[in-house]
C-alpha cells in the first residue's frame, strides 16, 4: 500500500478545503517557519492512512455524513455523544480516505467520498442500532448534519435504512426483554405458591364452618 500512497501524495492537487477547521480537528497538522500555514507533512499522511485502513478494515458499520456548515461546538457534541457509545467518529480528508478504505468493504462508498465528508463507524455491530440512533437524531434536529450513505456487513445503506436501523432495540433492550421474558412464567408459579397456603386456610376454614354449622343442626 505504501507505493500508492507515495504515488497519490506526489500527485495530489492542492487546493482550497472549504470544511478547514473541521479538518484541523481531527487530522495531525504542524505549523511550517514559512508562510505560518497549517499543513501536513508526507510522514503525518502515510501514518494517516496507515491508521484509516486498519480502522476500516474488518468494519462492522460505517456511515458517511455531510458535515458542512456546522459549528466547531456541534462537530464537538457529535464526537462526545458517539464515543459514549462506543463509535469512532471523523472528519475525512477525502483523498486520503480514498487510498485507507482500498481493500475493506468501506470502498463501496469511492462513489460518495466527495466534499465535506465525516465517517462515524464501529467493528460492533451491537453497537450500529446505537450509532444509527444518534445520528438520525442529531440529524433531525440539526438540519445541516446529513446522512449520506454507509455499510453495514458488507452491503450498501442507504439513509432511509439508516433510519430503520435506529429504530432496532439496541442489545441491552434485547437482553432485558429476553430477561423478561425468561421471568414471567417464574413470577406467575411464585404467585401460584403463594396462593397456595392462602387457599389451604380458606379451605380449611370452610370445612371447620361447615362442621360447626352440622353440629349445630344435629344439637336442634
Amino acid at each position: 500500500m505504501r507505493h500508492l500512497i507515495e504515488a497519490s501524495l506526489d500527485t495530489e492537487k492542492r487546493s482550497e478545503d472549504k470544511s478547514f477547521w473541521p479538518y484541523i480537528l481531527d487530522l495531525p497538522c504542524f505549523l511550517r517557519p514559512k508562510g505560518g500555514i497549517l499543513s501536513v507533512t508526507r510522514e503525518e499522511k502515510e501514518k494517516e492512512v496507515a491508521w484509516l485502513h486498519e480502522q476500516f478494515d474488518g468494519v462492522a458499520s460505517l456511515i458517511l455524513t455531510n458535515c458542512q456548515g456546522l459549528k466547531v461546538s456541534q462537530m464537538n457534541d457529535i464526537r462526545s455523544g458517539l464515543r459514549s457509545q462506543g463509535v469512532s467518529f471523523k472528519v475525512l480528508k477525502n483523498t486520503l480516505a480514498r487510498l485507507a478504505y482500498q481493500d475493506t468493504d468501506v470502498a463501496l462508498l469511492a462513489d460518495d467520498v466527495r466534499g465535506p465528508r465525516a465517517a462515524a463507524w464501529t467493528r460492533d455491530e451491537n453497537v450500529v442500532p446505537a450509532m444509527a440512533k444518534f445520528l438520525v437524531d442529531f440529524a433531525k434536529s440539526n438540519p445541516k448534519f446529513e446522512l449520506v450513505r454507509g455499510v453495514l456487513k458488507g452491503k450498501v445503506v442507504e439513509p432511509s435504512q439508516v433510519e430503520t436501523l435506529s429504530s432496532l432495540p439496541s442489545r441491552e433492550e434485547l437482553l432485558a426483554k429476553l430477561f423478561g421474558t425468561m421471568i414471567a412464567p417464574v413470577s406467575s408459579f411464585a404467585g401460584v405458591l403463594a396462593a397456595v397456603p392462602r387457599s389451604f386456610v380458606c379451605v380449611l376454614k370452610a370445612i371447620e364452618e361447615k362442621k360447626s354449622a352440622a353440629s349445630e343442626s344435629a344439637a336442634g
